[in-house]
């Protein structure tokens, strides 16, 4: 009798659960370069299963289709960005922990760029990763504003009203998401130095700057620098 997709194994499997997580991380980084290299769309299972080394029936046994390979990577892309835009209750935003947070925020749209550059074709085609999307949309939008307030109780920006600081944070998170798609046609997506970094970081706090406190935008642009200063100087080393 022949084998079902469902009994049917694999030798790549046969080692055990560690064996088995570790070819599913295997393809879904090697998924995550390609995706950057080409775009989603272009780049085909057979493709990935090739560069991966394996089977394209080792792939599909862990992953039906191109489309579950997407979803798997979206829970690191959603806590990549939720993490350092999130902050504790009443702990001040120090300017050092902002300029750092938002760096730490455009390195990860970095590493999923071919995420951030094809939202809407994506969604259009896997409707459930369409919801994932937009409850990804929302959460951020609602944890910025929520960043916005807490800067605004310790006394570092300029106190707006609901729907204005509602405002601020969509306009952020349109500059944010936005950005890789930019700098992905402005110039060579394989090189990613410290300055495009830096320049993320300024567009999204230009949206801000306005309602920051001269002495807090001050030094979180100054942090940011130093920060920057850091980074190019450790890549020296």
């Amino acid at each position: 009798m022949a084998k079902t997709a469902a009994n049917r194994t694999f030798p790549k499997d046969r080692e055990g659960p560690s064996k088995g997580a570790a070819t599913r991380a295997l393809i879904t980084e090697t998924a995550l370069h390609l995706f950057n290299e080409e775009s989603a769309s272009d780049v085909s299972t057979n493709q990935i299963a090739a560069e991966a080394g394996i089977s394209p029936g080792n792939l599909y046994y862990y992953f039906r289709n191109k489309e579950e390979i997407i979803r798997a990577l979206f829970p690191a892309i959603r806590d990549g960005i939720a993490e350092p835009l999130t902050y504790p209750k009443g702990e001040p935003i120090s300017a050092e922990r902002m300029a750092n947070d938002y760096v730490s925020a455009i390195e990860v749209l970095w590493r999923y760029r071919f995420f951030f550059a094809d939202l809407i074709g994506l969604g259009q085609r896997d409707p459930e990763l369409a919801a994932m999307i937009q409850a990804l949309q929302d959460d951020t939008i609602v944890t910025m504003a929520d960043m916005y307030q807490d800067i605004m109780d310790q006394g570092d920006m300029v106190a707006v009203d609901q729907k204005t600081k509602e405002l601020l944070a969509l306009n952020s998170f349109l500059v944010w998401f936005s950005w890789v798609s930019f700098m992905d046609r402005a110039s060579d997506p394989r090189k990613m130095r410290e300055q495009r970094l830096a320049d993320g970081a300024l567009a999204c706090l230009a949206i801000i700057d306005p309602y920051l406190k001269p002495a807090y935008r001050t030094a979180v642009h100054e942090a940011l620098e130093a920060l920057m200063n850091r980074r190019q100087k450790k890549k020296r080393r």
